[in-house]
């Protein structure tokens, strides 16, 4: 399944942390969370009322859509588990 990244919009400053209730996921400003294009397409339109302002809570990696980035991603994950099992086994 497609995957996006996903992080707290940095507009939004009355909250440091939000949790999706129906999958349980934190998200927060500091870094992307990793979601199905399913979760995301729920949760896309999501606001919260800041003032007098509605904000976006969630925003999108856009660069991640692309299919040849996901791969990148899913390659380098697995580098750095081969060398954790290279390190334990020392």
């Amino acid at each position: 399944m497609k995957k996006i990244k996903v992080k707290i919009n940095p507009l939004l400053l009355e909250k440091t942390t939000v949790r999706d209730t129906v999958t349980g996921i934190v998200f927060s400003h500091k870094g992307w969370a990793e979601i199905d294009m399913a979760v995301w397409e729920r949760l896309k339109d999501a606001t919260y009322k800041q003032g007098t302002q509605k904000i976006s809570v969630l925003i999108a990696d856009e660069e991640k859509l692309d299919d040849s980035t996901a791969e990148d991603d899913k390659e380098s994950v697995e580098e750095v588990v081969e060398d954790f099992f290279i390190a334990e086994e020392e």
